[in-house]
């Protein structure tokens, strides 16, 4: 069974970084999360999924489950169009420059909170 640990490790080495520190980040939020490898991409859940990380070839989306319900508190999570999830909403962070990870945690917080 692949872990999250070795699916990260076998990313290209600049996506690393970026994916151990959202990864970090998830499971500061609720560290009570299970943490799989589904559809070839770390998937966090509680009973539900709740949070993905999805590495792409400039940026690492976030997906949240549910995340219509933050969208008005967090209003730069976008809506995919191509998406069958109409509630699900999701973030890019890019591997360059530097994202606002207070941000992301504050968000991620409030996702992981809001699906108890």
């Amino acid at each position: 069974m692949l872990t999250v640990e070795k699916f990260i490790q076998g990313l290209p080495y600049e996506q690393q970084a970026a994916m151990y520190k959202l990864r970090e980040l998830v499971l500061k939020a609720e560290p009570a999360i299970v943490e799989t490898v589904k559809w070839n991409t770390p998937v966090y859940s509680r009973g539900k999924n709740l949070v993905s990380l999805v590495p792409q070839k400039t940026h690492v989306m976030i997906q949240f489950w549910g995340g219509a319900a933050l969208a008005e508190k967090f209003p730069l999570l976008l809506q995919d169009p191509k998406c069958e999830a109409t509630d699900m909403r999701h973030i890019k962070v890019s591997y360059r420059g530097r994202p606002n990870y207070k941000m992301i945690a504050a968000l991620l917080t409030d996702a992981l909170k809001a699906a108890k």
